[in-house]
């Protein structure tokens, strides 16, 4: 089968009522006297046939019954015309989500293969809504804009500087924990653990080679496994120009997660940020979430000090322990 074949779309599905009806007809009975047959209403049969009403398994099941035309067959073209209808309706607003999938960096996603590329114009739409697991824009900016689901974060994006490119970030830090299978613990366990390991992620710091070390990536392996021994999910996730946010600390489905922008220059920025988010699991609670080096309204400025003040002890112990930052 060609691929043509294979992805065939016809300008127009007419609804299963219409090979019902030329059934009926080839049978030589009514509506009506189906409707008696399937024990359905009349006005049930007649909006079937006119494509008013969706033929259920239930209803296929009983028609095969009378027309012998198996249920499958009926269930695939209700499917079909379902769909349908769906598309044509989706086409109407196709302009406009097009002029909103703009605000995106769709390039710089499909450069980092966050999203596939598609050649048909119809399907563009979907690879972004697959990232967000969203189905329109309406529903990306009720999540992400207005931040309606406050257990996922408590601020709005629409008072950054550029709220897609941070949504896109931060869905990727989900995309990326959902991959890595933690165990929910109490939360105060989860502080427990990172106060008993911080000699631990001090030596680590102390360590560590360069940022810019092609070695580093080892470093940044070994911390992912310290946090996970913390019952903490660490991502890397490479930011945006235009979102340039350094690290975000967060309890996504009950679990502590800690995303740090991959691409630091300085050893300082990078280890500052990772025990200032640090400074947020330990000191601030499950539904708060925090973002570095953007600004934002409802910013929690007393506990972002707090933070900065944990990330200067374990920045100064790192020191101690002879390495410059």
């Amino acid at each position: 089968m060609s691929e043509e074949t294979k992805y065939f779309a016809p300008a127009v599905i007419y609804p299963p009522g219409e090979d019902l009806a030329d059934k009926l007809e080839e049978m030589g009975i009514d509506a009506n006297d189906l409707a008696s047959r399937i024990g359905r209403s009349q006005k049930t049969i007649n909006d079937i046939l006119n494509g008013k009403c969706s033929i259920t398994l239930d209803v296929a099941i009983d028609l095969e019954c009378v027309t012998k035309i198996p249920a499958e067959y009926w269930m695939h073209r209700q499917y079909s015309y379902s769909n349908f209808i769906a598309s044509k309706k989706r086409e109407k607003g196709f302009g406009s989500i097009l002029e909103w999938m703009k605000n995106f960096p769709l390039q710089e996603m499909l450069k980092r293969k966050w999203i596939d590329a598609v050649q048909a114009a119809a399907d563009k739409v979907q690879p972004l809504f697959k990232f967000f697991a969203v189905c329109s824009p309406k529903a990306w900016e009720n999540y992400y804009y207005k931040q309606q689901l406050k257990v996922a974060f408590r601020i709005s994006l629409a008072e950054s500087r550029d709220p897609y490119a941070m949504s896109v970030w931060l869905r990727r830090g989900e995309i990326l924990a959902d991959e890595i299978a933690m165990e929910k613990i109490p939360d105060k366990k989860v502080r427990s653990n990172v106060k008993n390991m911080l000699p631990e992620f001090i030596a680590l710091a102390v360590k560590s080679p360069s940022v810019t070390a092609p070695e580093f990536s080892k470093t940044k392996k070994k911390l992912q496994a310290l946090c996970a021994k913390a019952n903490i999910k660490l991502l890397y996730v490479e930011n945006f120009k235009t979102a340039p946010v350094h690290g975000a600390s967060r309890w996504y489905k009950d679990v502590a997660v800690i995303q740090l922008h991959d691409g630091f220059e300085t050893d300082g920025g990078f280890w500052y940020t990772f025990f200032h988010e640090l400074g947020h699991i330990v000191l601030h609670g499950k539904k708060d979430m925090f973002l570095k080096n953007v600004e934002y309204r409802s910013r929690d400025l007393v506990k972002d000090a707090e933070a900065d003040a944990f990330a200067q002890k374990q920045i100064a112990a790192v020191g101690d322990g002879g390495k410059k930052l």
